[in-house]
């Protein structure tokens, strides 16, 4: 399954077990920040697609393909678009943030991020970005909420084997289910993607652990965009996205007016990710399941990891054995315009038997 969304853009493979994406580099002095994004893609040796149903793949394709064009507009304007969102399985009960993108066309944007005691607010203008913020790594639940806005649009690859279209209700609408498969080396995952019989929006996503699903959706720029987006992440509900976007009439260039005591950063021209030198695996197991542990973190130019936290975990065990050993990988420093800094980035480990 490919991921495809209107800010993230497929670079390659770190090792075996890290997949990368990339947003837009900057530079300050010494210091860089690449936000290099490495989602649970599902990326695979070839399977047996040559054995399914030609026509129901052409199907499944043609239906994906229609919802993600429902969803993408043609040209967009000037705008706002506002997320509020709720954690909902926080120790210390529901916490609430927000997210405010202001887009000036031609121009340049500006984004702010508020959850619990972080805060960041970011410029971004030709050629630079002027930021304020309290990390550089933002916490799990504001990244998950970046992931998911304003939607996630998937793509079948050659590892998704289709098995069947269905026809369900759900809500009191008809949707159509494109049941799958994906293998990932010796894992095999049974997903489901359903659409809106009626409109073709994408209403829910079944990926491996993950449910996403979109609802309240409403017309912007000749797209049809979910106003609401609940997250669950082994059958447990983790989060839910209320979404706005608005068209700007007056906007102007003195909306991405710098904050004050910004720190203004060069974004790369050229950039090279930190390479992998040093990159111990976990022990593997005796006849258990497989298991994938994301931990987020920055490489320093000292070529060590720092700041790591765990971003998502099926066993709090092995996500405390995949942090310590995240914090032992050694890289070669990112390089951004021929000067080293530092990368902010997520790593997949791989639990094999455990």
């Amino acid at each position: 399954m490919h991921l495809d969304t209107v800010k993230l853009y497929v670079l390659g493979r770190l090792a075996v077990r890290i997949e990368l994406l990339t947003r837009p580099r900057w530079f300050s002095g010494v210091t860089m920040t690449s936000l290099l994004k490495i989602l649970p893609l599902i990326l695979i040796a070839a399977s047996p697609v040559s054995a399914q149903d030609p026509e129901l793949r052409r199907e499944a394709v043609q239906l994906l393909e229609h919802a993600n064009g429902v969803s993408l507009a043609p040209k967009l304007p000037n705008l706002e678009r506002v997320d509020t969102f709720r954690v909902l399985d926080s120790s210390s009960g529901p916490q609430e943030g927000t997210f405010t993108r202001v887009v000036v066309q031609g121009a340049g944007r500006r984004e702010e991020s508020r959850f619990g005691e972080y805060h960041s607010l970011d410029v971004w203008t030709r050629g630079s970005v002027a930021t304020v913020r309290t990390s550089d790594l933002a916490p799990p639940e504001m990244d998950t909420v970046m992931r998911l806005t304003p939607i996630l649009l998937v793509r079948f690859g050659d590892e998704d084997v289709i098995h069947a279209i269905v026809d369900k209700a759900a809500s009191g609408k008809k949707i159509r289910c494109i049941e799958f498969e994906t293998i990932r080396g010796q894992k095999t995952e049974s997903n489901e993607i359903c659409l809106d019989s009626l409109n073709g929006t994408l209403v829910s996503e079944k990926l491996g652990d993950e449910l996403i699903e979109n609802s309240e959706f409403f017309p912007f720029a000749g797209a049809l965009m979910p106003g609401r987006i609940t997250y669950s992440f082994g059958s447990v509900r983790k989060l839910e996205v209320f979404q706005t976007m608005t068209e700007l009439t007056d906007a102007s260039e003195n909306m991405l007016a710098a904050p004050p005591n910004a720190e203004t950063r060069k974004i790369c021209t050229t950039f090279r990710r930190g390479i992998g030198t040093s990159m111990p695996q976990p022990k593997e197991g005796n006849g258990g399941r497989n298991v994938d542990v994301v931990i987020r973190g920055i490489i320093f130019m000292d070529g060590k990891v720092h700041e790591a936290v765990v971003q998502s975990e099926e066993r709090p065990d092995l996500g405390a054995e995949a942090l310590a050993l995240v914090q032992q990988w050694v890289f070669m420093p990112p390089v951004c315009d021929g000067k080293p800094g530092t990368q902010q980035a997520e790593f997949i480990v791989h639990f094999h038997g455990r």
